[in-house]
């Protein structure tokens, strides 16, 4: 009978081994090197030699359902994908539940662990340590118990890659890696594809210039979400999926799981796809890492081949010089010096270990060495059924084979493995989850009975066989039993749901309510006429070759003939340099007009322009702004952004753009730069000659008078904050700091700080997920809640190019009811809103959606909770409507909107009131005498905001020259009044929701007045391929290019090779072509075949399946499949 054991190491593999030991009556004692336990989890602000070491950002990959110790549950609050503060934290909470803490002897380092020499009779083994003082001590133990990881000595293989002694850059390990604060600016190559890669990448990814990731092979890449939102590991290993894997052929289930990847987004266009099957190895678990590549902030490359002095080297012959860092996550080499150099089969394949657990060359089996292996699953529940094996082989109630047939399964297993991993020793480290979990329970007697449960308990058994094969189920039966395995395999979906309820969420009011108006196609965001008053209004003249909602045409282009006195205009002044001034800018000049730019600042830009510190009157953004629409979809309609751009671009980027395209048609000439308008007033004789006097000023206060013919206004809507302090009792004796979000930059200060952050448009989720990173919890403020969308589509394609005009077509027939539920549907198949308390009360059209593709991961992993309204502030304590409250909050930022006004216009020439302003088509004043004054850009837009400008200014330039004549008065405020009823109608009340107009009705609307809406009918008859391209594809701007006024010559050309600018900026990294697919259609028969007459002939072996499912499987692949 073993009497006392040595563990070494006080990490998680460590604890569970000192609980069971002291569970069978040994006597453990653990050395720790460190003051503390943890282990890896432990983390540390600067790695420490020969210990783990991890980043500050880490999250588990393993849900906590199914990483947690079998007969200790996680707290139900702790959320799904913890930190790893958080695991060490529970790590804490176990020790001190089953007292471990008085077995670990801490600042103890184990220098040799040997056999004594009567070990092959005693099994004994002298264990010598040293204390903090370095005094070696020496100790006699009867077995031991190695706990020490496989995390502790790096990996680097510079010695392989040239020219690294001459570069000039920094080369690391992730080992030594914390956070990406130190190559904030840089140019960064991360080396390795897994999973600390990915997470390496995507972190310095926020903060670097540009980073590379590097992967020889490439991988398949998993998100932590499964369908539902639900975590991925509770959907994926249950005992059914393990039947099933084992049954099936392989091809099938390889072609299923890939196609299925592949809908998310296509590895092979975003340059991932590996040259393995996704069966094959271990994938990469990552949610951001496709949206990163997706945005060009990391870019793929090939494997890495050697350095310059400044830069690198890749396999496929591109370089990339000015490199700053390269960081190494080559993984790590298991060493065990301690142990005596005969356990070793070599320096290539490490330990020699039986099943992952045992020296085959040990008799008696006194030694294990735990947690030295991979698996696509949780570890913690592995180790501790290893510990649970181990101590019954020490102790003599399970006796292990002889060494010879230990070896040949040691052998046996690696030539399996080695057809996935052709390295030896990783091959060796390969194991299944539930397969070796089952194997070892049966050694230790606690395999769950199948058949039993089927008998006497049918509600277990449905949850054992079809639900996540969670660690309680090993604990309810046999030795260790635990009483409340039972109710913790009942309720481990409650658990799941609890770190959620941190809002209450409802459905849509009133029920069976009438349903909002619907918007346009399947997906598509339209605005509908279907108001009954809206429609009368409106029909009347109307041609459309959609007749159940007709639109409104009026003004309809023609060819200008010689203008009156009144008509025709000169000087035109143009509010503002931004992206709708310049668009202003061109128009004025394609039109032969003069147009004079009025900008306050010192550039152009706009909104997009990037201030340390915000500028009073002007818009503001915040360093890390990624814009929401697709390069193909915002750019100019005659002038597209760079082949080689990101499809969703930095604000950077957009500002590159801008200039590209002022200096391509020169317009920076016709800027006055620090020059402010004061006033826009009509003159005496406005009824005749429509003309304006603006007085500017200068930066050096100089003022100066001017007379124009037009005035076109692109001042945006983003200048002053809407910060509704009123609503918030207390907030003056708040005792932290607030402000509004757009006085947000950077989120470093707020490091460990509690933080709310108020309302859930897009600033808001940006704000909120970016925070997160580095906040010690970030509360998500709602009123109402919101439906979220990707940037990432179906396939990985941009979201925005899958809206065409054949799904504006569908919206039109499809019920608006039905619409919002398909649509909801979907959306919650990604992730269920009301499960991550995110579900508003309206339906998904009846309001601005918001576009994040990181928040819901964020909550997932618990930095992120939603919370209600606020309902008041005391002190530095947050108030919320369901009484819940948020202590110690040392920031609340408010993402509030914005109001507009023009404060240099009198209020009769264009009103404002509550963000409303009575605007025809939201571009001119019905009441003026003259259309000589247009508003430009004034729209928030379920689509990209710059072509809809533009439209806008192409159509404003031809009515101030008098080629289009605008309707009457009446008929002008009557489309106010429709828009506004129609508006009022479909959204929820809000300032938000006054100005908005959906993307494809509004540009064909605008389009048909100036002439240049594309004739679909006449492209299908006349040029099919572009006439397709035009119905199926995504309605890009150059459309609006093909015919009349402002044609252009290569929009036809623009519009065909779209799909290949939205790919090109992820062509970094080759892959091999594809293997040819071959029909399913056979092999599905044939194992359907397998399974009916298998079946049949065992069908008196029904309870023998169900006690051991595995060796009949085994068998009917000797029959059928070898």
């Amino acid at each position: 009978m073993v009497l006392r054991v040595a563990v070494v190491g006080a990490g998680a593999s460590g604890l569970t081994c000192i609980k069971t030991c002291v569970e069978e009556g040994l006597q453990p004692v653990c050395f720790e090197s460190s003051d503390d336990i943890g282990g890896l989890w432990n983390f540390k602000e600067a790695p420490v030699a020969q210990r783990s070491s991890i980043y500050r950002s880490l999250v588990v990959n393993t849900s906590k359902e199914m990483m947690c110790f079998s007969d200790f549950p996680m707290p139900a609050h702790y959320p799904n994908f913890m930190h790893h503060s958080r695991l060490l934290r529970y790590l804490r909470l176990y020790a001190e539940r089953f007292q471990l803490l008085r077995h670990v002897r801490f600042q103890t380092t184990v220098r040799r662990v040997k056999q004594r020499p009567d070990f092959s009779t005693s099994g004994q083994w002298d264990v010598v340590t040293a204390s903090g003082d370095a005094e070696e001590e020496g100790h006699v133990f009867d077995a031991v118990l190695v706990c020490s990881g496989h995390y502790t000595h790096s990996a680097l293989p510079l010695l392989h890659l040239p020219g690294y002694e001459a570069f000039s850059g920094r080369c690391l390990h992730s080992w030594d890696y914390k956070d990406a604060d130190a190559f904030r600016g840089k140019r960064v190559v991360v080396v390795g594809i897994g999973n600390s890669g990915g997470d390496i990448a995507v972190e310095i990814s926020r903060s670097a210039e540009q980073t590379f990731l590097s992967t020889r092979r490439g991988s398949w890449v998993m998100g932590r979400m499964s369908t539902g939102g639900l975590p991925v590991d509770m959907t994926l290993i249950t005992r059914l999926n393990n039947t099933l894997v084992q049954l099936l052929p392989k091809s099938l289930l390889n072609w299923t799981m890939e196609r299925e990847l592949n809908a998310r987004y296509d590895h092979r266009l975003y340059g991932l796809k590996p040259q393995h099957r996704i069966l094959d190895r271990r994938p990469l678990i990552n949610d951001d890492l496709p949206g990163r590549i997706l945005q060009g902030a990391l870019q793929m490359r090939v494997h890495l081949r050697g350095f310059t002095q400044s830069g690198v080297l890749f396999e496929d012959g591109s370089v990339e010089e000015d490199i700053d860092a390269v960081v190494f996550c080559t993984g790590y080499d298991g060493n065990f010096p301690f142990l005596p150099p005969a356990l070793s089969g070599g320096p290539q394949e490490g330990l020699v270990l039986y099943k992952s657990l045992f020296p085959p060359s040990l008799s008696p089996p006194t030694l294990a060495v735990t947690g030295i292996f991979q698996t696509k699953g949780p570890i913690l529940p592995l180790v501790e059924m290893q510990a649970r094996w181990a101590v019954k082989v020490f102790s003599g109630l399970s006796r292990l084979p002889p060494q010879e047939e230990m070896l040949e399964v040691v052998e046996r297993d690696k030539r399996r493995n080695r057809k996935s991993y052709p390295c030896p020793r990783k091959a060796a480290l390969q194991v299944d989850y539930i397969p070796y979990l089952d194997f070892m329970a049966e050694e230790v007697g606690v395999r769950p009975d199948l058949l039993k449960l089927l008998l006497r308990d049918p509600g277990l058994w449905v949850r054992v066989l079809f639900g996540p094969c969670t660690p309680y189920q090993y604990r309810l039966r046999g030795p260790g039993r635990w009483a409340g395995a039972r109710q913790a395999i009942f309720t481990q979906w409650e658990r799941v749901a609890q770190p959620f309820r941190t809002r209450a969420v409802a459905g849509p009011e009133g029920g069976a309510a009438r349903c909002p108006p619907p918007p346009a196609g399947c997906l598509c965001w339209l605005e509908p006429f279907h108001a009954p008053r809206a429609h009368s209004a409106l029909s009347r003249g109307t041609k459309t070759p959609l007749p159940p909602l007709p639109l409104l045409r009026v003004g309809v282009w023609k060819p200008c003939g010689p203008p009156q006195s009144w008509e025709m205009t000169r000087r035109v002044a143009v509010v503002g340099g931004g992206s709708s001034g310049l668009a202003c800018i061109k128009c004025c000049l394609d039109e032969g007009l003069q147009p004079v730019c009025f900008e306050s600042s010192d550039d152009i830009g706009g909104l997009w322009r990037f201030k340390e510190n915000p500028e009073a009157d002007r818009a503001s953004i915040y360093h890390s702004v990624i814009i929401n629409t697709s390069k193909e979809m915002m750019c100019f309609s005659d002038f597209p952004i760079p082949a080689h751009y990101p499809n969703y671009m930095h604000h950077s980027l957009i500002m590159d753009y801008f200039r590209i395209y002022a200096d391509h048609f020169q317009l920076a000439e016709h800027i006055r730069f620090n020059t402010r308008v004061l006033h826009v007033k009509q003159r005496s004789d406005f009824s005749r000659s429509g003309q304006w006097d603006v007085e500017t000023e200068n930066k050096d206060g100089q003022r100066e008078k001017h007379i124009f013919d037009a005035v076109m206004i692109c001042i945006g809507h983003h200048c002053h904050p809407h910060l509704p302090l009123q609503d918030f009792p207390g907030i003056d004796s708040f005792k932290g700091k607030f402000f509004h979000s757009r006085d947000y930059k950077t989120p470093e200060q707020w490091r460990n700080k509690r933080v709310v952050v108020v309302g859930i448009g897009n600033s808001g989720g940006d704000i909120a997920v970016e925070l997160s990173r580095v906040t010690k919890q970030l509360y998500l403020s709602t009123r109402r809640g919101a439906w979220i969308w990707n940037r990432v589509g179906d396939s990985g394609l941009p979201t925005d190019m899958q809206f065409s005009r054949l799904l504006n077509c569908v919206r039109k027939l499809v019920p608006g009811s039905l619409l919002s539920g398909v649509v909801e549907k979907r959306l919650n198949q990604r992730f269920d809103h009301a499960l991550y308390n995110l579900k508003p009360k309206h339906r998904l059209f009846s309001q601005h959606p918001t576009l994040n593709d990181e928040l819901p991961n964020r909550i997932l992993s618990g930095t992120v909770q939603v919370k209600p309204n606020i309902r008041r502030f005391l002190g530095s304590t947050v108030e919320f409507d369901d009484g819940s409250v948020a202590e110690d909050v040392e920031l609340v930022v408010f993402a509030t909107g914005y109001r507009f006004s023009f404060p240099f216009l009198a209020s009769r020439v264009a009103s404002v009131s509550d963000n409303k302003a009575a605007l025809y088509k939201y571009v001119f004043s019905p009441e003026l005498e003259r259309p000589t004054l247009a508003v430009i850009g004034l729209v928030q837009p379920l689509g990209a905001i710059m072509p809809i400008a533009e439209m806008q200014a192409r159509w404003a330039t031809r009515v101030f020259k008098g080629c289009i004549k605008l309707p009457s008065v009446a008929s002008m405020l009557q489309d106010v009044r429709c828009k506004q009823e129609a508006m009022a109608e479909r959204y929820v009340s809000s300032q938000r929701h006054t100005i908005q107009v959906d993307y494809i009705p509004y540009m064909d609307e605008i389009a048909e007045m100036v002439g240049a809406r594309p004739g679909l009918l006449r492209l299908l008859l006349t040029d099919p391929r572009l006439g397709l391209t035009v119905l199926l594809g995504p309605c890009t701007p150059y459309q609006y290019r093909l015919r009349g006024p402002g044609k252009w010559p290569g929009a036809r050309q623009a519009i065909l090779t779209q799909w290949e600018r939205m790919a090109r900026p992820m062509q970094t990294r080759p892959c091999d072509d594809p293997e040819p697919r071959r029909s399913l259609m056979g092999p599905l028969i044939l194992a359907a075949a397998a399974v009916c007459v298998t079946s049949y002939v065992h069908r008196n072996k029904l309870p023998a399946f169900l006690q051991d499912p595995t060796a009949l499987f085994d068998r009917i692949k000797a029959v059928w499949f070898f």
